[in-house]
């Protein structure tokens, strides 16, 4: 009821202030324009004085004025004949004027009876004086001022027997007058309009109270029915963002972990018999890194299964399910998830724990993570340089009970005090010319006030702008068992499971695939991906090439690109469908893409296409999509054989020492060749020796503005440079892909020679590094590679947003 009150009271309010606005308009106008009716009035009645005195001189006596006949019998009687109008009250001097030249005017004659003007004297001209000598009585619209005073004069012409003008009468008139019947004859006017004013204003007010009424009623009703709508779609949108928000931190520790395994695989199949140690203490790494996995595994299925829950926080109706959990285990799977996305920023990530703490405690395990890596993730993502801790303690509130405190603490951008209030509203970002290239939806902290209120904590935010912040989580727990959690370090290696090594899940000697991508070191990389499945792969630098690849040989599945230029993939794919007699029109065709927005998926097989990978890529991902769709007699899974061991060779300091002077950073480019030396060093010399054609395809589009193509060859630039570890040059190449994407040429202008300077450096250092020679086929079975170098996005790292 106050609501429809209040819009009430608004609705009349509105209509008060347009009728207001709209009267005073009216009245304002209306006045202006009685003011100039009552001034043309007062200008009418001055001339008719003017024109009067001018009536009653003789125009033949005037035209014989001279300075000779002055007080002679005609001149005097012309001067008792004005004299009577010199005794109006309204009047202040009258007088004759003559012309005697262009602007030029003079007394003949002057009834001032104190200062009287000599015949000859100068008349000051005005624009009403020169109508006046041209036959036409007219009053000055401004005042002038003279030695007599500051005046409004009526000038009248005075025409002889033949029409002649042969002077003029002038009346003078004092301002101060002509303003007091102005403004006397006005105020009726003005006090007539402010009554209509007030009147409108009071039956507007009656009319709207007794008709605005109904109409709120009912309306009132459609906008609760709309804002419940409303309320229920932006339920529906929270969920959709938390749900991406909460499911990439456990897939990043999945992704990190799997390539600590496959480092720490590599290391150990390097290392000889002699040292039996070293074997076991990269068994004993795999083994945890194994275990963790596992966990983030079962994590990431618990958020996914209850993030469906998120709807009932705006419906009031969350419910916080405890249940038995370790302290130590929770804090172990969080140090993981949060470790790698650290350190791949190139901050420092430590955690302390309390070793009093309890470790079995009672409560919403799942909430309880997802307080924890909200924290933890918002400090990693606005913190650029410094480090990120966890620390972690309690405090008894009785017997069975403490609170445990989460206390986050970083050294990143920190917050404004004016924008501490929005920290926890959903949606809300701020400080935008710091922070516009951080991605989030800003769920993560509203997410985690919430939960923290719900289990009857607080959080607390202490922060100072420039230098970091620190957000305190008090949550209230039950204590299951008074056995303090202790050394942190030691209780992670004592809850690390045994597992078995990764190997390849099948193999294929009889199967023939085809890769379509506009990128030789790509081929590379799925290649080695899949050389241990013995699988025959073919490859097509373009999508007109794939198509004639199609057409003339028999494959088994086709993965397509979907960004390249000229004929991306999906045309590719249309043409290799409609060609006739063509023998691999009828296989698999699945789509690659690092399009992996909301309806990607739908819209890629609404075209057709008979499956969807997206990027990044890993090696599982792919052996599971081959085994689908290869025929099941191609197919022969690998059980419980023993893997093959591999000898690889490792980079040492000094061989890459160069490559660190300009930005390239080998271990990173390692990471991403599964530490195959080898495989890098072919990488490098693919990226130097192509770098003569992609510079003139970049400088080509750069000059002929064409942006589109710029975009395409650009990002190959980013996706390459961040394979072989030149992160700066990558980041600076994603800058300009932005910029081509939007159009923005004047941030390409700006940045595009510094970047293709630094390209030209860094090449020409690793071929120093790294000869021609080391340019050569792939022994894989590689085919058809063309000489761009551009990258597929198959990293072992978060990059899912890159798009290509």
């Amino acid at each position: 009821m106050s609501a429809r009150n209040s819009l009430s009271t608004r609705i009349i309010l509105m209509v008060e202030c347009i009728l207001l606005i709209s009267s005073t308009l009216f009245c304002s106008v209306s006045i202006y324009m009685s003011r100039l009716g009552i001034r043309k009035a007062i200008q009418q009645r001055m001339l008719d004085i003017s024109n009067c005195a001018a009536g009653s001189v003789d125009g033949e006596v005037m035209k014989t004025f001279s300075m000779e006949n002055v007080g002679s019998d005609e001149y005097d009687k012309v001067y008792d004949t004005l004299s009577v109008f010199r005794d109006n009250v309204e009047l202040e001097y009258v007088y004759c004027i003559k012309q005697t030249g262009p602007k030029e005017f003079i007394f003949t004659m002057d009834l001032d009876m104190i200062t009287p003007a000599n015949y000859g004297d100068s008349v000051k001209y005005t624009e009403a004086l020169a109508k006046a000598a041209k036959g036409v009585a007219s009053v000055d619209e401004v005042p002038y001022t003279d030695r007599w005073g500051r005046f409004y004069s009526a000038y009248s012409p005075v025409f002889d027997s033949e029409d002649n003008v042969v002077g003029i009468v002038a009346a003078d008139f004092s301002s101060d007058w002509f303003d007091n019947q102005l403004a006397q004859q006005s105020r009726a006017s003005v006090i007539t309009y402010l009554i209509i004013l007030v009147v409108t204003q009071l039956l507007a007010a009656v009319l709207a109270f007794f008709t605005v009424k109904p109409y709120v009623k009912a309306q009132s009703k459609l906008m609760e029915e709309k804002v419940r709508a409303e309320s229920e779609n932006n339920a529906k949108s929270d969920f959709l963002a938390n749900m991406s928000h909460e499911i990439r931190t456990p897939i990043n520790a999945v992704l990190g972990m799997n390539e600590m395994i496959i480092r720490e695989d590599h290391k150990a199949m390097g290392l000889t018999e002699s040292d039996p140690m070293a074997v076991q203490e990269s068994l004993e790494n795999i083994s945890v890194y194994s275990g963790d996995i596992q966990k983030a595994g079962h994590n990431l299925l618990a958020i996914v299964n209850d993030i469906l829950d998120f709807s009932k926080i705006e419906a009031g109706r969350m419910d916080i399910v405890n249940a038995p959990y370790q302290l130590s285990s929770l804090i172990n799977d969080i140090n993981n998830m949060i470790l790698f996305k650290a350190q791949d920023k190139g901050i420092e990530f430590s955690v302390e724990v309390d070793p009093e703490i309890p470790d079995e405690l009672e409560g919403d395990e799942v909430r309880m993570r997802q307080i924890f890596t909200n924290l933890l993730n918002n400090a990693v993502k606005y913190t650029e340089r410094g480090s990120v801790s966890l620390k972690v303690r309690c405090k008894k509130i009785e017997t069975g009970r403490i609170h445990l405190i989460i206390s986050v603490w970083d050294t990143g951008i920190g917050i404004k005090e004016e924008d501490k209030a929005l920290l926890f509203e959903r949606f809300e970002r701020f400080d935008m010319e710091r922070n516009s290239t951080i991605e989030g939806t800003g769920l993560g902290l509203p997410i985690t006030h919430h939960l923290v209120e719900l289990m009857g904590g607080k959080i607390d935010v202490e922060s100072e702008y420039g230098k970091g912040s620190i957000f305190t989580a008090t949550v209230p727990q039950k204590v299951l068992n008074e056995t303090p959690i202790g050394d942190f370090q030691t209780r992670l290696k004592e809850n690390a499971p045994d597992d078995i090594p990764y190997r390849e899940s099948f193999r294929a000697p009889l199967a023939h695939i085809l890769v379509v991508d506009d990128t030789k070191i790509n081929m590379k990389v799925v290649v080695n991906l899949l050389k241990n499945t013995k699988i025959k792969i073919d490859t097509a630098e373009s999508g007109a090439q794939a198509v004639a690849m199609a057409a003339r040989t028999k494959y088994d599945i086709i993965f397509m690109d979907q960004r390249m230029p000229e004929m991306d993939g999906t045309e590719a794919f249309r043409r290799i469908r409609a060609t006739e007699d063509g023998l691999s029109r009828d296989v698999p065709v699945i789509c690659l893409t690092a399009d992996a927005v909301i309806g990607a998926k739908e819209r890629y097989l609404s075209e057709g296409f008979t499956d969807y990978l997206a990027k990044p890529i890993d090696s599982f991902a792919l052996e599971r999509m081959i085994i689908k769709h290869l025929p099941r007699r191609k197919v022969e899974l690998v059980k419980d054989e023993p893997a093959d061991p591999e000898e690889e060779s490792t980079a040492s300091d000094a061989e890459f020492a160069s490559l660190r002077s300009v930005g390239i950073e080998p271990k990173a480019g390692l990471r991403y060749c599964q530490n195959d030396v080898d495989l890098y060093r072919s990488l490098l010399a693919e990226y130097a020796y192509g770098e003569i054609e992609k510079g003139n395809n970049l400088q080509k589009s750069y000059d002929e503005a064409n942006w589109p193509d710029y975009s395409i060859y650009v990002h190959s630039l980013k996706s390459s440079s961040k394979m072989i570890g030149a992160t700066a040059l990558s980041m600076r190449a994603a800058k300009l892909e932005a910029a081509a994407a939007a159009g923005d040429a004047a941030s390409i202008i700006t940045e595009h020679d510094a970047m293709m300077e630094e390209y030209e450096v860094l090449t020409a250092v690793i071929r120093s590094v790294v000869p021609k020679e080391e340019l050569t086929s792939d022994e894989s079975g590689v085919t058809n590679f063309s000489p761009d170098d551009e990258v597929m996005e198959f990293l072992p790292s978060d990059e899912g947003d890159d798009q290509k």
